[in-house]
């Protein structure tokens, strides 16, 4: 019984060697995606932040579309309106 105890401490401490290697490597590769995981949560915050920055700009560009639209509007609605050839014809035999 002995040398069976003796062989297997052997192949335990092997194992154990191995397993705690394996666990520093999973821990390793686990703080590099968390690291990574951060690095990623700033880059979306900053794409988000990037974005409100140019709320402001599209709505100032919103209020100068929709002013020349009023303008255009009221200054179709004050012209006259387009006369036909006929019309053209009439109002000049009328100057004669």
């Amino acid at each position: 019984m002995a040398a069976t105890s003796d062989m297997s401490t052997p192949k335990n401490e092997y194992f154990i060697k191995q397993r705690d290697l394996l666990i520093q490597e999973i821990s390793n590769n686990l703080t590099k995606v968390h690291t990574n995981l951060e690095a990623l949560n700033r880059s979306l915050h900053e794409s988000k932040q990037i974005g409100k920055e140019f709320d402001d700009v599209a709505r100032l560009w919103s209020t100068f579309y929709d002013g020349m639209n009023q303008i255009r509007e009221k200054t179709a609605d004050d012209l006259p309106k387009a006369t036909t050839s006929e019309d053209k014809d009439t109002l000049e035999e009328s100057q004669d």
